[in-house]
C-alpha cells in the first residue's frame, strides 16, 4: 500500500511546521517539506522548529521527505557562481532532510537559459551541451553529498524548460550521475508530456516517489485529485502496489488544509 503524503506547499502561506502538524493530526502517512519561500527556507531552519518536527514525527510515525528549492536558481547555469550557490542551497536541503529524519530528497534538473529551438540538441548546439554537462556535474555533487548523509535523491520529470525533456533524458542523466539516483514520477507533468504510462514503463523500479495532482490536460494546475479531468483509473493497481510515498501535490497559497484533505478522500475512493 502507498504512503499518502501531504505537502507543505498545500498551505504555502504558513510556515512548514504548521502544515506538518495538520498532516499528522489528519492521519497522513507522510509529509513533504516543499522548500518554497517563505514557507520553508533550508538555510534558515531554527533548532526549535527542527526539534518540534522530530517530536511530531516520533509521536505520529509520519514519514518526512523534502523537496529541494528550484525557484531563483539554476544548477545548469552558465555562471559558475550561480551553479555553486544553487548546489549549496540544495545541499542545505539535504541537511534539513537529515535533521528531520527524512530519507528522500526530491530535486529538479536545471533549466535552459536560452529558449530551446526546434531541431537543436546537445549534438549540434554547443550551448545546450554546456548546460547539459553543467546539470550533470551539479547533480553528481548533490547526489554524492546526499548519499553521504543517507539520503536518496529522486530526480523529478519536469519537461517545459528543464534540461530533461523526456523520460529518456532522465535515464541518460541517471547513467551519467550514478545508479543511486532515483526518480520522482510527477503525474501532472507526465500528462502534459509523454504520459505517465511511458514513465512507468521506462523508469520502472527506480520510481521511488510520486507527485500526484490533477489538471485539465493543458497547464500544470496542481489541483486536488478530482478537481480536474485526469482519468487515473488505469493506474489503480500500480498505486496500490507502490510501497513508497505518494505526495498529493496540491499547490495553494493559503493556510487551509481542506483542498489536500479533499484530494486524499477522492484518491482513497479511487484506490478502493
Amino acid at each position: 500500500m502507498p504512503k499518502i503524503g501531504m505537502p507543505s506547499c498545500a498551505m504555502m502561506a504558513a510556515r512548514w511546521i504548521t502544515p506538518l502538524k495538520a498532516a499528522a493530526e489528519s492521519g497522513f502517512d507522510a509529509f513533504e517539506i516543499s522548500c518554497v519561500f517563505p514557507s520553508a527556507d533550508p538555510e534558515n531552519s531554527p533548532p526549535e522548529v527542527i526539534t518540534k518536527a522530530r517530536e511530531i514525527q516520533e509521536k505520529s510515525g509520519i514519514e518526512i521527505c523534502v523537496h529541494a528549492p528550484f525557484y531563483d536558481m539554476n544548477i545548469a547555469a552558465f555562471s559558475p557562481g550561480i551553479r555553486r550557490e544553487s548546489v549549496q542551497l540544495i545541499n542545505k536541503s539535504v541537511d534539513l532532510c537529515a535533521a528531520v529524519g527524512g530519507k528522500t530528497l526530491i530535486v529538479h534538473s536545471g533549466t535552459h537559459t536560452y529558449e530551446r529551438r526546434i531541431g537543436h540538441n546537445t549534438d549540434n548546439n554547443p550551448l545546450l551541451k554546456l548546460q547539459w554537462d553543467n546539470n550533470i556535474d551539479s547533480l553528481k555533487q548533490i547526489n554524492d553529498y546526499a548519499n553521504s548523509r543517507g539520503i536518496t535523491v529522486c530526480l523529478e520529470n519536469i519537461g517545459f524548460n528543464s534540461m530533461d525533456q523526456s523520460f529518456e533524458d532522465l535515464l541518460e542523466i541517471r547513467k551519467a550521475v550514478g545508479g543511486s539516483l532515483q526518480f520522482t514520477l510527477d503525474f501532472g507533468h507526465a500528462r502534459l508530456g509523454q504520459g505517465a504510462e511511458e514513465g512507468i514503463r521506462l523508469l520502472k523500479e527506480n520510481i521511488r516517489h510520486i507527485h500526484l495532482h490533477d489538471n485539465h490536460g493543458k497547464t500544470d494546475d496542481h489541483l486536488p485529485v478530482g478537481d480536474g479531468n485526469y482519468d487515473f483509473s488505469g493506474f489503480i493497481e500500480f498505486f496500490n502496489k507502490f510501497p513508497h510515498i505518494i505526495t498529493l501535490e496540491v499547490v495553494d497559497i493559503s493556510k487551509d488544509p481542506q483542498p489536500t484533505l479533499r484530494s486524499r478522500e477522492n484518491f482513497q475512493k479511487l484506490l478502493s
